[in-house]
């Protein structure tokens, strides 16, 4: 037996001595059924005069109980819904019944712990959310199928050494804006990519004392490539919360390779 339900075993029997209601008469001739609402998790005899059979490799409901002549004892049961179930047991010639179906309300209580208003608040905050995040990529998956199947003419394009990186949309939809781009590996070598970037640059590069960058994590990414091939083109998606360029400021894209020195940088605006 485990220690866990030794331990719960230890602190249930005390109580169940104080709690038997009634008294299950067993002989070493006949067999006593006994059939749970639940299957049968753990049970234990409190002498080794009175044995309790039950199935271990796949729990169902049924225990068979015999006892010898000996001294009086009792019986603990604990089902697989965390309810325990407790039984004087004495030995009798003669049985008065031959197979019992226990009740839910037989239970002398549940050995689980309870759980409180506030955690059965956290877990369906918890399962909501994880119903909106499904709807949120849904629709996200929706919106970058359609913009990726427009077929415009790209706003920016930037090479370097073979590599071309382009900005081919920014669209804007809801509360997202959907940002369509592609990788051309017109090199002699594959390019595994390593990351793609998305910043609001500020200022002018050249000076760094006024020149920011703010990262734009994106909230959804789609057809995100990890390989481009040579001579093969990946365009792609990048869902980021809504945002406005003003003055002075640019959307920069950086790309670069995962285990190699090539890196692109596009700015836009």
């Amino acid at each position: 037996m485990r220690p866990f339900h030794v331990f719960i075993f230890s602190l249930l029997f005390p109580l169940a001595l104080q709690a038997q209601s009634d008294t299950l008469y067993v002989n070493d001739t006949h067999i006593l059924s006994l059939v749970f609402p639940e299957p049968i998790a753990r049970a234990i005899t409190g002498h080794p005069n009175y044995s309790f059979g039950y199935a271990t490799d796949t729990p169902e409901r049924l225990g068979l109980l015999q006892g010898h002549p000996g001294p009086d004892s009792n019986l603990l049961v604990l089902t697989e819904d965390g309810q325990a179930y407790s039984f004087a047991l004495a030995y009798h010639k003669k049985l008065q019944e031959f197979h019992r179906f226990m009740d839910l309300g037989e239970s002398i209580g549940n050995v689980r712990a309870k759980i409180s208003l506030v955690d059965s608040l956290k877990q369906e905050k918890k399962h909501l959310s994880n119903i909106a995040i499904a709807s949120d990529s849904l629709q996200y998956r929706k919106a970058c199928t359609h913009f990726l199947k427009k077929g415009r003419t790209a706003l920016k394009t930037k090479r370097v050494n073979g590599m071309i990186l382009r900005l081919r949309d920014v669209a804007y939809y809801g509360k997202e804006t959907y940002l369509v781009m592609e990788i051309q590996n017109c090199s002699d070598i594959d390019f595994e990519v390593g990351f793609v970037q998305i910043f609001k640059a500020h200022g002018n590069p050249r000076k760094k004392s006024s020149y920011q960058k703010l990262v734009m994590e994106p909230v959804y990414k789609y057809r995100m490539p990890t390989r481009v091939k040579v001579e093969q083109i990946k365009r792609f998606a990048f869902v980021v919360p809504k945002f406005t360029l003003a003055n002075q400021e640019k959307l920069l894209v950086e790309l670069r390779e995962k285990r190699g020195s090539r890196r692109v940088f596009l700015r836009w605006h």
